[in-house]
């Protein structure tokens, strides 16, 4: 995880103060080219001089406060441009003001950070608009082709670029690691393509080989090789010019009969350095922090623990830093440890490692959900620590705990690209759904039409999550692998189950030791 300057809370009012005043290093936004943006724009009727001139000053003396958007349309950077391949994509933003609203919320969370940290690089601040059409700034996406988070990184580039991940964290949803080495590929990329920021927007699409050789075969030809030039394929034909749309429908919401959530032009979250491991459930509870809004800025935690190795770093909303700090600074050590992790070697077996960590058999057991006494090389066990925090000390900790759960499931729904020959009845079937839950789930209406790189969402109903269970030897017995997101209510309802059924059937005392990739008994004697 990226190393941050850690802010005292006394000195939290000098931040948000400084957040507002940095100025940008970036040229004026692009206002030219209008030809193609008003052929676009929605036509409105003409106000009376009186009536314009009431609504000039009053939009004055209301328009205060500074706003992200002002500021990020304020440091644009990308070359003027008038392509036609512009115009679908400025009426499809112009008809689809439910999408302006949804990207809007979810970015108020982080689009201040990622703003920062590009003006801080000197980038142009077109690229802060890089996650809507990646993501819709939803760190918890997670694509067909198994990218992940807001900038989208699948594993081998996030592995390039210094992403961890393990069974504690995803440096690729973690929002200051991921944007650090966001930035890094992308200015690495500018710098392969000369300083030509729309190449290096498609090649963070198609990849930096496609667009090396697309630019080799047009020079070999004779012919130009800036982007709009190109043999590229569609989704990236696509990308770029949704990109530039973008930036003109935020920098003038107006012209195409859009509203622009206001976002404040101050940070969101400040982060705290605990220097041990907690419970983010329990830390929302003793300083009154939102469980789903904590998980949201913490997504790069694939359980309520904090790796028991570090780092510990938590990013906290700033209407509670205050509080969310003296609570760590008063909260026992005893009731901060809980799990740490070991490695099996050749020779251990789990009474020798029992006796190493001061624990017993029966613990190991319990807290790795053994079904024997077989380990094998290279098994992570889970150590538990003094200081467990119990269900009975905590009553209300489960139930943090499946709020935290329950945001990571909200979001984290399996994406579909739309690529050349789609259509909605292939995308389904492809996910074993209908075309009325895929209309439906996308607020699609009928028979629409789709285009290169346009991002469907993919239902997770029932039907399609069976594709999780597997037949045991006994007809009424299935094994279900718990998914990221799972929790013991969702699963036990899904499939008309109790959850009590669930942990005696699986030897289970509490619904807290449930993870991910868990494999879990079902009874099924009514059938699925």
């Amino acid at each position: 995880m990226k190393k941050l300057i850690l802010i005292p809370v006394s000195l939290l009012s000098v931040v948000l103060a400084s957040g507002c005043a940095i100025q940008s290093s970036h040229p004026d936004p692009v206002d030219g080219f209008v030809s193609l943006d008003e052929a676009i724009a929605p036509k409105k009727k003409k106000k009376a001089p009186l009536q314009k001139k009431i609504d000039e000053q009053i939009a004055q003396a209301t328009d205060t406060t500074p706003d992200i958007w002002q500021r990020i349309s304020s440091g644009y950077g990308f070359p003027k441009v008038d392509d036609s391949r512009l115009q679908n994509h400025l009426r499809w933003f112009s008809n689809n003001q439910q999408y302006i609203d949804r990207f809007t919320e979810r970015s108020e969370l982080y689009i201040h950070y990622v703003v920062s940290e590009l003006e801080a690089n000197n980038m142009p601040l077109e690229l802060a608009l890089l996650p809507i059409i990646e993501s819709s700034y939803n760190p918890f996406a997670y694509s067909t082709h198994h990218a992940a988070g807001i900038w989208q990184f699948v594993p081998g580039t996030a592995k390039s670029f210094g992403l961890e991940k393990n069974n504690w964290y995803d440096g690729r949803r973690d929002i200051v690691a991921s944007t650090d080495a966001a930035i890094r590929y992308l200015q690495y990329l500018n710098n392969l393509f000369d300083g030509d920021w729309l190449l290096a927007i498609a090649a963070y699409n198609a990849g930096e080989g496609t667009i090396r050789r697309a630019i080799e075969k047009n020079a070999s030809e004779g012919k130009a090789t800036d982007f709009w030039s190109l043999p590229l394929p569609p989704q990236t034909q696509a990308y770029v010019p949704q990109l530039v749309a973008l930036s003109r429908i935020i920098a003038k919401p107006e012209r195409y009969d859009l509203k622009l959530g206001s976002i404040p032009d101050d940070p969101y979250f400040v982060p705290v350095d605990i220097n041990r491991q907690v419970n983010l459930a329990q830390l929302a509870r003793l300083s009154e922090t939102d469980a789903q809004e904590l998980q949201q800025l913490n997504a790069g935690y694939s359980r309520w623990l904090t790796n028991p190795s570090g780092p510990h770093q938590i990013l906290v909303p700033v209407s509670t830093a205050d509080s969310f700090i003296q609570h760590i600074e008063t909260l026992p050590a005893t009731k901060s440890g809980f799990y740490k992790e070991y490695k099996v070697v050749s020779g251990d077996t789990l009474g020798a490692i029992a006796k190493r960590f001061d624990t017993t058999v029966a613990e190991l057991t319990k807290n790795n959900q053994l079904a024997s006494s077989q380990l094998r090389i290279g098994q992570v066990l889970r150590i538990g620590q003094a200081g467990d925090v119990s269900q009975s000390e905590h009553p209300d900790s489960e139930e943090l705990m499946m709020a935290f759960a329950q945001a990571r499931q909200s979001n984290a729904q399996p994406t579909h690209i739309v690529k050349s020959g789609d259509s909605l009845w292939k995308i389904a079937r492809s996910h074993n759904i209908t075309v009325k839950q895929l209309e439906q789930h996308n607020k699609l209406k009928p028979g629409s039409s789709l285009k290169p790189g346009q991002r469907l969402l993919v239902p997770t109903t029932s039907l399609a999550a069976r594709h999780q269970l597997r037949p045991t030897d006994d007809p009424e017995k299935m094994s279900y692998r718990i998914q990221s997101g799972d929790t013991l209510s969702n699963i036990a309802a899904r499939f008309k189950v109790s959850t009590q059924d669930i942990l005696q059937w699986n030897s289970v005392k509490d619904a807290s030791y449930i993870h991910p990739g868990q494999t879990l008994t079902l009874i099924m004697k009514g059938g699925l």
